[in-house]
C-alpha cells in the first residue's frame, strides 16, 4: 500500500511539470477553455495529492512547512474576490462584472493550487532541479518556436488568432511583450540551475589543471544549461520588448551585484555567469540578432507626448494608467471587481483616448483598480514574505542548491516587478503561474540551521 501511494505521488509530481510545460502552448492559456483546462488540472492534482497523504496519515499542514503563509495571503486574496460577487447586507455586489470575476476567481483559485502543489510534492533536492529544470525547458522549447516562425517570416493562424512573423518573435502568445515576460521568468530559473551546478572549488594552481577544469566544463551538463540560456536571450530579443529586456538586463545587474556584494560563497561563481551573460548573450549574440533594434526602440520612446518616428512614446504609454488612478481614488479599498476594468474604465478616460482597453498596462494599478488595496496587499504580502525567505537563504552558510535558487527565484521577482510598471503579465495565465511556481520553489528549501533544528527535535 505505501509503495502504491509513493508511486501515485510521483505521478502527481509528473502531471506537475506537465502542466507548467503546457502552460504557454494555447496562447498562455488566455482562453476561457485553456485556463479551463489548467485550473481543473491542478486542482485534480491537489485533490489526489491530499487524498494520498491522507491515506498515508501525513498532515498536510505540516508538509505545506513555512510557505502556508504566503499561501495564505494568495488564499484570502481569493477569497476577497468571492466576496466581491456576493451581494452584502441586501446591496449590490461589489463586482460591475460578475462573469469575469468569478473567472478571475478560478485563476486564482488555480495559482494556489499551483503553489500548494509545490510545496507538497518537491521534497527533495532532484525534485527541486526537476521543477526548475521543467521551467528551464519550457522556456527553450519556446524560443525555439519563436526564433523558427520569426526566421520564417509567415502569415499562418494558431488557435483562430491570425499571426504575423517576422517583426517581432512571439511564440505561441497572442503578445510579444508576454512572451519577453515568460523569458525573463524562465532564464531567471535556467540562472538558478546553472548556480546551484556551479561548484565552489578554489582557482586550479597551474595553466593545465586549468585547462583540464574548462575542458571538464565545456563537457559538462552545465554547459547545456549555458547554451540553453543563450536561447532564451536570443528570443528575448528577438520580441524587441523595451521594458522586457530592460527589466531582465537590471534584474541580472542588480540582483547579480546584491548577490556578490552579501554572499561571498557566490561571488565568483555569479560573477563569471553574469559577466558571460553580458559579454556573450548581450555584447556578441545580441548583436548579431539585432540588439541594435531594441536599442533603437527605447531610443525612439521620448518623454515628450508626440510620437518619434511612430513609436509609442513614455507619456502615451502612461496615459491609461494614470487615468485608471481615477478607478482607485473612487474606490481605494474594494475596487470595482476583478476582471471589471474594461467595462468600467471607459467612465474614467479622456473623451479622446479611442479605442477598447481590456488592461491598464501596469499590473499595480489594475490590481488596485480592481480589487482595492486590500487585494493589492495581499499579493504584495506574499513576495515580501518570499523575498524575506530569500534573504535567509542567501546566507554564505547555505547549501550551493539553496544559494543558487534563491538567486535565481530573485531576479525572476526583480524582472516581473520591472516589467509590471508598463505591462501586465500577471494576468496572463502562464506568466502568472510560472511565477507561482518559483514564489513557491523558495518555501521548499530548508536553510541549514532550521534543518538542524528539524532534525534535533526529532
Amino acid at each position: 500500500m505505501a509503495a502504491w501511494l509513493e508511486r501515485v505521488e510521483g505521478w502527481a509530481f509528473v502531471a506537475l511539470l506537465g502542466v507548467l510545460a503546457w502552460a504557454p502552448v494555447p496562447l498562455a492559456s488566455a482562453r476561457t477553455w485553456a485556463l479551463g483546462f489548467l485550473v481543473l488540472a491542478l486542482l485534480g492534482v491537489l485533490a489526489l495529492v491530499v487524498l494520498v497523504l491522507a491515506l498515508r496519515g501525513d498532515s498536510v499542514w505540516a508538509r505545506l512547512g513555512a510557505g502556508k503563509w504566503p499561501l495564505g495571503c494568495i488564499v484570502l486574496f481569493g477569497l476577497w474576490v468571492a466576496g466581491q460577487r456576493l451581494p452584502l447586507m441586501g446591496n449590490a455586489p461589489i463586482s460591475a462584472e460578475l462573469f469575469n470575476s468569478l473567472q478571475y476567481l478560478i485563476l486564482t483559485m488555480g495559482y494556489a493550487a499551483a503553489f500548494a502543489l509545490v510545496l507538497l510534492l518537491v521534497n527533495s533536492e532532484r525534485r527541486v532541479m526537476w521543477l526548475a529544470g521543467t521551467i528551464l525547458g519550457a522556456g527553450v522549447l519556446q524560443a525555439l518556436v519563436a526564433i523558427a516562425l520569426f526566421a520564417s517570416r509567415a502569415e499562418h493562424i494558431y488557435l483562430f488568432m491570425p499571426y504575423q512573423q517576422g517583426s517581432r518573435a512571439m511564440g505561441t502568445f497572442a503578445n510579444f511583450d508576454h512572451l519577453a515576460g515568460y523569458m525573463q521568468l524562465c532564464i531567471a530559473a535556467g540562472v538558478g540551475v546553472m548556480l546551484a551546478r556551479m561548484g565552489g572549488s578554489g582557482t586550479a594552481p597551474n595553466r593545465r589543471q586549468r585547462l583540464v577544469a574548462v575542458l571538464k566544463f565545456m563537457l559538462s551538463g552545465k554547459m547545456l544549461v549555458r547554451l540553453m540560456l543563450v536561447i532564451m536571450v536570443i528570443a528575448l530579443v528577438l520580441t524587441r520588448s523595451r521594458m522586457g529586456n530592460v527589466a531582465f538586463f537590471s534584474s541580472l545587474l542588480l540582483v547579480g551585484g546584491l548577490g556578490m556584494l552579501n554572499n561571498p560563497r557566490l561571488r565568483k561563481s555569479a560573477f563569471w555567469l553574469v559577466l558571460s551573460l553580458i559579454v556573450v548573450d548581450v555584447v556578441i549574440v545580441g548583436q548579431w540578432v539585432g540588439l541594435d533594434r531594441v536599442v533603437q526602440r527605447l531610443q525612439n520612446t521620448a518623454v515628450e507626448t508626440e510620437h518619434a518616428r511612430g513609436e509609442e512614446t513614455l507619456a502615451q504609454r502612461a496615459e491609461t494608467p494614470i487615468q485608471a488612478l481615477g478607478m482607485v481614488m473612487e474606490r481605494p479599498v474594494a475596487g470595482f471587481g476583478a476582471g471589471s476594468f474594461y467595462t468600467v474604465f471607459p467612465r474614467f478616460k479622456s473623451a479622446d483616448k479611442e479605442g477598447f482597453w481590456q488592461y491598464a498596462h501596469n499590473d499595480y494599478v489594475q490590481i488596485a483598480a480592481e480589487t482595492g488595496f486590500v487585494g493589492l496587499g495581499l499579493l504584495a504580502a506574499a513576495v515580501l514574505l518570499t523575498i524575506g525567505r530569500i534573504a535567509r537563504l542567501w546566507n554564505e552558510r547555505e547549501s550551493r542548491l539553496n544559494r543558487g535558487m534563491a538567486f535565481g527565484v530573485a531576479m525572476a521577482i526583480c524582472c516581473l516587478l520591472i516589467h509590471s510598471w508598463v505591462d501586465f503579465n500577471l494576468q496572463v495565465p502562464a506568466n502568472a503561474l510560472t511565477f507561482s511556481a518559483l514564489l513557491a520553489l523558495v518555501w521548499v528549501l530548508v536553510p541549514r540551521q532550521a534543518g538542524r533544528n528539524q532534525r534535533s527535535s526529532a
